[in-house]
């Protein structure tokens, strides 16, 4: 009997025992979920800050990619350009369980970035310490001897400290997309020392191959890092910049029943994340002959624009200033050239680039203020040929210049 209830109690304390770690899993995973339900809503509203904090928060409950690559890019939305790099890398590196979509966005953001931050590759002699870039805590009590972090390019300084040891500290001069490797070696404070030297500040200068900066010039030189990093590309920001670019340009309606081809000329000013403003001038003739007729139509126009950018794609409000003509040869020379004035939209997405160039394409549309009908005139008669739609509808490929590719630019 005694056994037969002492079983019964060990049980009843297992099952206790059990639905508290349950109830405790359930109120984690509850919290965890609030938590990037929350930066997710700030995210999508534009709260940045607020996204940051609560994704932060919920890395700390849980280590998770997916949220890793979120939090990556609202501190890039942020403002927070080196700082994000770590998070969109977390997320590339375990991407496994990160949604194919999401996962491509965060890779785009990564090699979109790296080229305006520099690399900063560490090798700390001795483990547990703490190592500081410009005063701000980058890995404390490190337990891995080599490491890496990004910065934004310029002059920083980096500090290893440990108790028992002098600080190790180094300046470096961090090129813009590059790489800098850097040797942090503490050495023990003697215990009968009664005052200790400053640690000497060693400056280090971007070379073209990136060499190793150690504050102890005898120390072996360390291994690189064994981690990989995804491929980079050229594709840097472009806000606070003029962007012009040139392409190729289809048209129907108003010129002829037939297509118009020609060309497109535009410059754009990035004035921020997600606005821009600018113009576009468009040439375009249709093919000689209408019903028989030796008839060629034309257009030319300067389109304004005021545009709004997400991710890819861009939308744009337009206007429409130029002029439409027709020409005819036989059996005599003759040509109408009329003004044409209107608005319209457009909508445009990119979708590569080649060298400085980002390829764009774009579907437009504007709506004139007056018709234009296609008369053939001949011996004091008139032939209306085809009278055109009110409506221009367009598709363009065009080229824009990345700026920040100019020699010796540098992007704001």
């Amino acid at each position: 009997m005694p056994r037969r209830f002492v079983a019964c109690l060990l049980a009843l304390a297992a099952l206790v025992v059990s639905g508290i770690v349950r109830a405790d899993d359930v109120a984690t995973d509850a919290a965890f979920a609030e938590l990037v339900r929350q930066g997710d809503l700030a995210r999508f509203a534009g709260r940045n800050s607020d996204a940051v904090i609560a994704y932060s928060k919920a890395l700390k409950i849980r280590n998770d990619p997916r949220v890793a690559g979120r939090l990556g890019l609202a501190a890039l939305k942020g403002g927070a350009t080196a700082k994000s790099m770590r998070y969109l890398l977390r997320a590339i590196l375990d991407g496994g369980q990160v949604p194919r979509p999401e996962l491509e966005l965060i890779q785009f953001a990564f090699n979109s970035t790296r080229p305006l931050v520099t690399r900063v590759d560490i090798d700390v002699s001795h483990l547990g310490a703490d190592v500081f870039i410009d005063g701000e805590p980058e890995r404390l009590g490190t337990t891995a001897g080599e490491f890496y972090v990004f910065t934004m390019p310029g002059k920083h300084e980096v500090r290893a400290t440990l108790v028992g040891h002098s600080d190790a500290v180094v300046t470096i001069d961090a090129p813009k997309g590059g790489t800098v490797t850097v040797k942090l070696v503490l050495t023990p404070i003697p215990v009968n020392e009664t005052e200790v030297e400053p640690a000497p500040v060693i400056t280090c200068e971007p070379k073209a191959e990136p060499a190793p900066c150690a504050s102890n010039p005898s120390s072996p030189e360390p291994a690189p890092p064994t981690r990989s990093v995804p491929n980079q590309t050229a594709d840097e920001s472009m806000r606070g910049q003029w962007m012009p670019g040139f392409g190729a340009t289809v048209l129907y309606g108003a010129v002829s029943p037939y297509p118009a081809g020609g060309f497109v000329l535009s410059s754009y000013w990035k004035a921020g994340s997600i606005f821009s403003g600018g113009f576009s001038f468009r040439v375009a003739f249709s093919p000689r002959g209408i019903d028989g007729y030796e008839i060629r139509g034309g257009t030319f126009g300067i389109l304004p624009a005021l545009c709004a950018s997400r991710e890819w794609f861009t939308g744009c409000l337009l206007g429409h200033a130029g002029g439409l003509w027709h020409s005819t040869n036989s059996p005599s020379p003759n040509s109408i050239v009329r003004p044409a004035f209107g608005g319209g939209a457009s909508f445009g997405a990119r979708f590569g680039q080649l060298g400085p160039f980002n390829l764009h394409a774009t579907l437009d549309g504007e709506l004139l203020l007056d018709d234009y009908p296609i008369r053939f005139v001949h011996s004091q008669r008139i032939w209306l040929l085809w009278t055109g739609p009110q409506f221009f509808s367009g598709l363009s490929l065009t080229a824009v210049w990345d700026t920040s590719h100019r020699k010796g630019f540098t992007a704001r």
